[in-house]
């Protein structure tokens, strides 16, 4: 006798197998060729399984085996035992249940992919990486669309030293959720930068991290890509300076070493201006207690160079106007820069760009980070896309900043009338 099953355990058991894996075959009528004796006793399983009794439900799925004729019966009694060794734990009887299963004509090649991951699963728990490894290829080549299997891969993959197709399998799993419009997972992207690091490849850790942050742009994320830039570029200060700033910018000073590490930077390019607006957010976020005696060091006498500075600044940016080349407003941007004057900074960058004379990469860099700070996402955007050289990468971090929901621009701070020590 045919008789028509629509989903409930016996498809719905299946599913259950991965949990994070696609519905197999839910609520999909299928013909199976049942014999009587199998569907009375699948049924009280069924009945059992509902109420949480599962002894009495192995039993019935013990009587229903034993009088298994068809496929059908088979493929119903065997999606019943998956369905209660998973509520119950029994690997052993999961992997007997997904064996038959496997067997099983009515089992799409995507659902059999299911199968083969959940059994990969449990191999891996039991510490057996060959079987799990064996059984995930199974799946992949069936033609698989569960990200997770690539994923599950590429580790495995991994801890036999192969980052190249580990790296490979995770840009597969990335592929189908950009497919699916889903937003790559945060910890996957992870993964991916580990493999690319494990194998040298620094400007795929780069590309990654932009990723990275311009999906996932917490505090974390952006400090730990920023990190991994400020190595790429370890031997540019100037390109260590402004990835220390877009740090700033993006929240993610986290720690007295940050602002003691941004300020040393600073201290570097000659900006006591800057080191002392960046000591005095570090102490009003309670970061900077004043107890780190090299802070107190580099932060001596900024407050007197910031003030001389910001005095001095107009009429720079004045004679910048007329000179003959950008340095002049070059100088006097960067000047307004360190004091966060980001509106003042902006045209004198664009002044400086456009005269000649100067790194104009920078200049066009500089200035769409002025921009981004000012609010002016789509200018900032544009000047982003003219840096095309060795500065490429800071600034599509940048552009990435810009993209972001920004507060509104505050004015230029203020700078503090504060009592210096005699001397400095």
């Amino acid at each position: 006798m045919v008789k028509k099953l629509t989903g409930l355990a016996f498809a719905g058991a299946v599913a259950m197998a991965v949990p994070m894996a696609a519905p197999v075959a839910a609520q999909e009528a299928l013909a199976y060729d049942l014999t009587q004796d199998v569907r009375s006793a699948a049924e009280q399983a069924q009945t059992a399984i509902a109420q949480g009794n599962f002894p009495s439900a192995s039993a019935y799925l013990n009587q229903a085996a034993a009088a298994a004729r068809t496929d059908g019966d088979r493929y119903v009694v065997a999606s019943l035992q998956l369905d209660v060794a998973n509520r119950t734990f029994n690997t052993a009887a999961q992997v007997a249940a997904i064996n038959a299963l496997l067997s099983s004509p009515f089992v799409s090649a995507e659902q059999s992919a299911e199968l083969y991951y959940h059994r990969a699963r449990i191999s891996y728990h039991a510490q057996n990486g060959d079987a799990a490894r064996a059984d995930l290829q199974a799946a992949i080549d069936r033609g698989t669309s569960n990200p997770r299997i690539f994923i599950a891969m590429a580790s495995l993959m991994d801890d036999r030293g192969d980052h190249a197709a580990a790296l490979s399998l995770v840009e597969r799993a990335f592929e189908i959720h950009r497919t699916a419009g889903i937003a790559i997972p945060a910890e996957w992207y992870r993964r991916a930068i580990h493999f690319a690091q494990e194998l040298g490849d620094n400007q795929r850790v780069l590309a990654l991290g932009q990723m990275l942050v311009a999906e996932h742009p917490d505090r974390r994320n952006w400090r730990d890509v920023l990190i991994q830039h400020r190595s790429a570029y370890s031997a540019d200060p100037d390109a260590a300076l402004d990835l220390w700033r877009l740090q700033d910018a993006a929240g993610a000073l986290t720690g007295e070493f940050d602002y003691r590490d941004y300020a040393r930077v600073a201290h570097g390019r000659s900006l006591p201006a800057e080191i002392e607006r960046i000591v005095q957010a570090g102490r009003t976020a309670n970061i900077l207690d004043g107890g780190n005696a090299e802070i107190a060091t580099l932060d001596r006498g900024t407050t007197r160079a910031a003030q001389a500075l910001r005095s001095a600044l107009p009429g720079r940016a004045g004679s910048a106007a007329s000179a003959a080349t950008g340095e002049a407003a070059m100088a006097a941007a960067d000047g307004y820069m360190s004091l966060g004057d980001y509106a003042a900074a902006a045209p004198l960058y664009r002044m400086a760009a456009e005269k000649g004379g100067v790194d104009v990469e920078l200049a066009n860099l500089r200035l769409g980070m002025a921009l981004a700070r000012a609010g002016d996402a789509a200018g900032a955007r544009a000047a982003f896309d003219q840096v095309t050289g060795v500065r490429a990468s800071i600034a599509r971090l940048w552009a990435g900043y810009a993209a972001l929901p920004q507060p509104a621009p505050q004015p230029a701070p203020a700078l503090a009338a504060q009592p210096e020590t005699p001397g400095t």
